[in-house]
């Protein structure tokens, strides 16, 4: 089986270098200094996972015809260019483990909804230097059919990762799964952004875990309101779902502060989401195709959604300070 990965940064390297280390036919498409550094020495990883595996790494698909799976992980920003860098492949499967959760729709328009599998990962990773990739969360990646019933590619797809060393689950119920990605990073993401904390410091910290709640409660009654229940999957144990949702207040800031105290002392204090890691580096984020279409859903369906307007508007004002640094390669 060969799959593709369109967008190796951090969490696309990771996927690629557990793939190829198992035997499986991966290849990289990546911005050209880390795809000339993997192809002359290999590609590295370090963190959860540390080993060094070789694997074909290009900045183009150009010289590809076939894909058995295509995996996109470029910036959910990025989607529309990404996409038509690669329209000229045949592919069986193609799913996105961007943010959001408008992708769906995107690559069905290019490649045809039959090969549309749902998708999203809980994956964190950094890219430390061209070559090398810091594996710093081991989070469940969810395939799923976006009708939700279940087919055997998905569940191939999913005994893939986990045959790999990843973490992995089919499931029935992928536009749950993503909705309530969106609504656990819709405050963490930008908050984390406007703070520059890493993310046990934002959910440790009362005040900030205040702005959460009220932030994924918005999350939810959008979700609500489209008729998608957010999932009780035991990928969230980490969070009491219904207690972030339902409780009285100050019950899910207090849960919120609890988890933030446990990962820190579990010792995972270098969890940055990837909204930080660009503003650090002045580089567009992803706030408009996430944040923002919470945002921006929540007007059109009449449901008041302020402390995502007020994330989404600051996290926008911020890049409009760096015009001239935006980064608009792949």
């Amino acid at each position: 089986m060969r799959v593709v990965i369109l967008g190796a940064g951090g969490v696309g390297s990771v996927v690629a270098g557990h793939l190829a280390r198992h035997g499986v036919d991966a290849v990289m498409i990546a911005r050209p200094g880390h795809a000339r550094a993997v192809q002359q020495n290999g590609l590295r990883l370090t963190g959860l996972s540390d080993f060094r595996v070789r694997l074909p790494a290009y900045t183009t698909a150009s010289a590809l015809d076939t894909a058995d799976v295509l995996l996109i992980t470029v910036k959910t920003k990025d989607m529309p260019r990404a996409l038509a860098s690669v329209k000229h492949l045949q592919v069986d499967t193609v799913a996105s483990l961007q943010n959001g959760v408008v992708k769906n729709a995107q690559m069905a328009h290019v490649f045809g909804a039959s090969t549309v599998v749902g998708a999203t990962t809980m994956i964190g990773a950094t890219l430390v230097h061209d070559g090398e990739v810091h594996y710093t969360l081991d989070g469940i990646t969810f395939f799923g059919e976006p009708d939700g019933s279940r087919s055997t590619r998905v569940d191939h797809l999913a005994q893939t990762f986990i045959d790999a060393g990843l973490k992995a689950a089919a499931v029935e119920n992928i536009d749950s799964i993503e909705w309530t990605k969106q609504a656990i990073q819709n405050p963490f993401a930008p908050l984390a952004a406007l703070t520059r904390l890493p993310v046990h410091l934002v959910w440790s910290s009362p005040e900030l875990a205040t702005l959460s709640v009220h932030m994924f409660r918005e999350v939810a009654a959008v979700a609500d309101a489209l008729g998608i229940p957010l999932s009780d999957h035991a990928a969230w144990s980490l969070f009491d779902q219904q207690t972030l949702r339902d409780a009285p207040f100050d019950e899910a800031v207090q849960m919120l502060v609890r988890v933030g105290q446990q990962v820190a002392r579990s010792g995972r204090t270098q969890i940055i989401p990837s909204m930080l890691q660009d503003v650090l580096a002045g580089k567009k984020t992803e706030i408009e195709e996430t944040v923002g279409y919470v945002f921006k859903e929540g007007q059109r369906l009449g449901i008041p959604v302020p402390y995502t307007e007020f994330a989404y508007r600051a996290v926008r004002a911020i890049e409009d300070q760096y015009p001239a640094r935006l980064d608009t390669s792949e």
